[in-house]
């Protein structure tokens, strides 16, 4: 269940990037509003997510952690090109799906 806890916290980075004016992934930035209530509501899902498998300060612990890392991923990301953005989160999600199907069968 970890690795789909990512999942929601990549994209609430991501949300936040397109709601700032300096983003070049879309032509027209999101309203602040609507990037900010996003961002809180898919971070709030990557916390509670995360508490299936720890303790409620693990999981706010471990969901900064992992923010903050997208965040930092996506703006690294977002200087090469469009293609390369949206190709590294179709991976993450895809990856993340993956491993997190197989540890929960297995």
């Amino acid at each position: 269940m970890s690795f789909i806890a990512i999942i929601p916290l990549w994209l609430s980075a991501l949300s936040l990037y397109l709601g700032s004016e300096r983003q070049t992934l879309i032509s027209r930035a999101w309203p602040k509003p609507l990037a900010g209530f996003s961002a809180l509501s898919l971070f709030m899902l990557g916390i509670v997510t995360f508490s299936f498998d720890y303790p409620w300060v693990s999981s706010m612990l471990a969901a900064l952690v992992v923010f903050m890392l997208s965040l930092f991923t996506v703006t690294i990301s977002s200087g090469y090109s469009k293609v390369r953005t949206f190709s590294i989160t179709a991976a993450l999600c895809l990856v993340s799906l993956l491993f997190g199907g197989a540890s929960y069968v297995a």
